[in-house]
């Protein structure tokens, strides 16, 4: 028989597991930033490395608006002698489902100094061996 303290324990319970397993706008934040981060380590020379991500900003996208993130660091490369100030800036297309219970994001844009790798509108920028190990190593980042 199905009482009514079954009834408000069954919804305390649904509501910690939904509670738990939110994603907050700053979880997903970090989750695009190391994303971004993994991606533009793929296009650096043989040897350099992301020192350390001094700044990060992040912002909806302001040309392509709402369900695009827009996800800037600002970073320290070097190779071990050599140090250097870069900013990259990623945009990805991204959904989170209602009060937070999921967050999904692809990479749409990566930009380094002058190269631009991704999408822009449906043209493919790059090769597509470049946008192909890009969505797979950011795929990656984003799940670390």
């Amino acid at each position: 028989m199905i009482t009514s303290r079954t009834i408000f324990t069954g919804l305390l319970m649904l509501s910690t597991f939904a509670l738990t397993s939110c994603v907050s706008r700053e979880q997903a934040d970090q989750r695009l930033a190391n994303g971004c981060a993994a991606g533009a380590e793929i296009f650096l020379e043989e040897g350099v490395k992301i020192q350390k991500i001094k700044d990060q900003k992040f912002r909806d996208d302001p040309k392509l608006g709402k369900g695009y993130r827009e996800v800037t660091l600002n970073v320290l490369e070097g190779d071990g002698w050599y140090e250097t100030d870069k900013q990259y800036k990623c945009i990805f297309a991204e959904s989170m489902g209602p009060f937070g219970a999921s967050h999904t994001a692809t990479i749409y844009q990566l930009k380094m100094d002058d190269q631009v790798y991704g999408k822009e509108g449906d043209k493919l920028l790059g090769t597509f061996q470049d946008h192909l190990k890009l969505t797979e190593t950011v795929e990656q980042g984003l799940n670390r």
